[in-house]
């Protein structure tokens, strides 16, 4: 017990050292554009398995001591998250989580991990359930529903004040040029999937346009002024691939590619195509270089993180490729920003969200 309370006060010290300088006394909560930006840890969001009934968690890594800590949520606020934790980021002096089976935002102190508030999303007035990823900007966190709507939650009053209509089944939304670009894959109509993004404008609110995209578009990133979409296409003839989107919404591809992360200029991506073997990469936005890379150890990786701060780079794996792999716990990989290995750690059980 002594040695988890140890944990847990350094895993807090850690998620302060992530949000800022300020003081947590004062009542506006200021974002990541505001104050200056210090990280000394990650967050690993597993989802869980929902058909066998095990619970996702909170876990979180800190660098300094070379530790993780599993359950963070649960050993402070004494209950479950909920059915499939989904997506989660830090803004400001909270964290944000959406969970997707049980249909709620949690809302985080980012020193104590102690709920702040649930937001049940059947009861705030707005369309959109299932949450599915979250960005965000200027006080609000945007976040994808799947069931076809992309909310706005404001930060200061905690409450979800307005919802947009989009295609179906909307991914990892992206924020470029004031505008959030979502990719809206259609994923719940297996094998046609969708081959449509939105675009939103911050300042109204609104959808402006939508543009046709490659199949199966799952994400959208905006780095070193260029903006991005990984898109996953049908796990057959129709491949996946990371493309660059053209001024005219036109796409070209920089190559094959499952997974993506960013820091400055540069995208890390991994491609591990279904059936096939896994390869890494970075390509550099500005020279348009590509170069392959290489992490030790990782048997079947899954996800991808890059700490904005440090370029510490987290690569989250199953055991191995078989289907009872989804039930068992995970290894989660930590990797310096050059790609050396650091340290391999047991992770929770579902798919990872790597959040800073």
């Amino acid at each position: 017990m002594k040695k988890n309370l140890l944990y847990l006060s350094l895993a807090a010290f850690a998620a302060f050292s992530l949000t800022s300088c300020s003081d947590d006394d004062e009542p506006i909560d200021k974002t990541p554009e505001e104050v200056p930006a210090v990280s000394h840890g990650a967050f690993i969001l597993n989802q869980g398995n929902y058909k066998n009934k095990i619970e996702g968690e909170l876990c979180v890594i800190d660098y300094e001591t070379s530790e993780i800590v599993r359950e963070a949520f649960v050993s402070v606020n004494k209950r479950s998250m909920g059915d499939t934790p989904q997506c989660g980021i830090t803004y400001g002096s909270k964290i944000y989580l959406g969970i997707y089976g049980s249909n709620t935002i949690e809302i985080l102190d980012a020193n104590t991990y102690k709920s702040i508030k649930q937001i049940k999303l059947s009861e705030t007035g707005f369309p959109g359930t299932q949450p599915r990823a979250m960005v965000t900007k200027g006080g609000k966190v945007y976040i994808s529903m799947y069931d076809g709507y992309v909310s706005r939650l404001d930060t200061l009053s905690m409450a979800i004040d307005g919802s947009v209509k989009v295609g179906p089944n909307p991914e990892k939304i992206g924020i470029h040029e004031n505008n959030l670009y979502v990719p809206n894959s259609d994923g719940m109509n297996y094998p046609d999937y969708g081959t449509t993004a939105s675009v939103i404008s911050l300042d109204s609110f609104t959808e402006t346009s939508t543009f046709t995209v490659p199949m199966n578009p799952k994400q959208f990133i905006s780095v070193g002024g260029e903006l991005f979409l990984l898109c996953l296409g049908n796990y057959g003839d129709v491949a996946n691939a990371l493309y660059k989107v053209e001024a005219d919404n036109t796409c070209t591809k920089i190559a094959n590619a499952t997974h993506v992360s960013a820091k400055d200029n540069t995208i890390y991506f991994i491609d591990a195509p279904y059936g096939g073997t896994s390869s890494y990469a970075k390509y550099d936005v500005k020279t348009g270089e590509l170069t392959p890379m290489t992490f030790e150890e990782v048997p079947a990786p899954i996800s991808i993180g890059v700490d904005p701060v440090t370029g510490t780079i987290i690569i989250g794996s199953y055991k191995d490729n078989s289907y009872e792999a989804y039930s068992l716990p995970e290894f989660v990989y930590q990797y310096d920003n050059n790609g050396k290995f650091v340290k391999k750690y047991d992770c929770g059980i579902g798919d990872p969200c790597i959040f800073f």
